[in-house]
């Protein structure tokens, strides 16, 4: 299946956003399902060798689509999702890509010689477990203001902790559902 990740991802929060506008709320899970998208986009733009990724970014995107677009139906009105199926299907057409359309600026505190990565400490993967993992592989980190820890070093430990870190992800969501 072709699917821009990225453009759907958009939609999805753009959706979320609208549903909130209209006091909507939003379960805890699906919230989790966009933020876990987005994270294993990130994770995917640096490892495209293992295709359980791009199956989990899968899985989240029809998870939010499939909760959303009723209540959306229900909330903001038939001739509002049809316009967004619209996108989606557009979306569905275009060649995969993780890619974001937007400039990214450089964060601040990383120097500019040095490769890095934000992160959200989330559920599945503590603050603890963040400066554990790299300090191990030896990376630099810092917590930020907006919650996110910003991680920096050399390019190939960034790609070790982007495996790690994918690694563990994958490890705990497998054994969540042999139990």
């Amino acid at each position: 299946m072709k699917l821009d990740c990225y453009a759907m991802w958009k939609l999805m929060a753009d959706l979320i956003k609208d549903l909130k506008r209209r006091e909507e709320s939003i379960p805890p899970r699906i919230m989790n399902d966009l933020r876990s998208a987005k994270t294993m986009m990130e994770i995917a733009k640096i490892d495209r060798s293992n295709p359980n990724v791009i199956m989990r970014i899968e899985e989240y995107l029809n998870n939010l689509e499939s909760y959303l677009l009723p209540i959306a139906r229900e909330k903001l009105g038939q001739a509002y999702v049809d316009l967004l199926m619209d996108k989606i299907a557009e979306a569905q057409k275009s060649t995969f890509t993780l890619e974001e359309r937007a400039e990214r600026r450089f964060p601040v505190g990383a120097p500019r010689d040095k490769h890095w990565i934000r992160i959200k400490p989330t559920e599945e993967i503590s603050l603890d477990d963040i400066r554990q993992l790299s300090e191990e592989i030896g990376l630099k980190y810092e917590i930020q203001r907006d919650g996110y820890v910003l991680i920096y070093g050399e390019k190939k430990q960034i790609k070790k902790f982007v495996k790690r870190t994918a690694r563990r992800l994958l490890d705990e969501k497998s054994s969540v559902k042999s139990i």
